[in-house]
């Protein structure tokens, strides 16, 4: 498949890599020497988008990570159920996408806490299995980091954004790419009128990645080493 020349609506591999060694508890990307992706969706679950975007995760036999909202996953229990079935992670964005320094820490525990129980209730998952959640545009601060920690939860960000949200498909797709590393770490989004374009950009993409021998793992696998310690 011939990728397509693109404007640079990304930062550099360099920024990421640098900010994974300056926050040494955030992840932005896994291990750079092994050869697998992580492949999440934010802003589900979604009852139109999502099931679209399930469907070609299926036909393909990848699995991902969704990060989901609290007030999305309440609406629709059996969708969040069925993305559990399917087998891949569940995981926190959170419950109304507001920027988490915005909200007070009592505020945002009650949220995060009530958004994680709405996804184990559903699934008949125990809430501690749910750790891992993405701040809602990526913006955190270093309280909010402390006070995420100190929950018990380990904040996952990225090292590869399309923005398919505000540009053409085909520059999604040479996006995903050409800029998916070893151990990168990609964002796509499952709501909000997405999940059609964001299904026919995986179904294009992914047979490219599995070419390029690149495997696909959950967030969970990806900080497990090698002798299966999470690290």
């Amino acid at each position: 498949m011939e990728t397509t020349a693109m404007p640079s609506l990304s930062l550099p591999h360099r920024f990421y890599r640098a900010m994974q060694k300056r926050h040494s508890d955030v992840l932005f990307h896994g291990d750079i020497t092994r050869r697998a992706l992580a492949l999440t969706f934010d802003d589900g679950p979604h009852p139109r988008d999502t099931p679209q975007v399930l469907e070609v995760l299926a036909q393909h036999n990848v699995c991902s990570t969704f990060f989901l909202i609290g007030q999305s996953v309440e609406r629709n229990p059996q969708l969040v159920n069925q993305i559990h079935k399917n087998g891949h992670q569940l995981a926190l964005h959170c419950y109304r996408h507001m920027p988490f320094p915005l909200e007070n820490a009592s505020s945002l525990k009650r949220q995060l806490d009530r958004s994680r129980n709405a996804i184990a209730n559903a699934c008949g998952i125990s809430p501690d299995s749910i750790r891992h959640i993405r701040p809602p545009y990526g913006i955190f601060t270093a309280r909010t980091l402390s006070r995420l920690n100190g929950w018990g939860y380990r904040l996952v960000l990225w090292d590869n954004m399309p923005l398919h949200f505000l540009q053409p498909s085909k520059w999604t797709t040479a996006q995903i790419l050409n800029w998916s590393l070893p151990g990168s770490v990609v964002v796509l989004h499952d709501g909000h009128g997405h999940g059609r374009q964001v299904a026919q950009i995986l179904d294009s993409v992914l047979p490219e990645l599995k070419a390029k021998g690149f495997e696909f793992v959950t967030i969970e696998q990806m900080q497990k080493s090698p002798t299966g310690e999470t690290k």
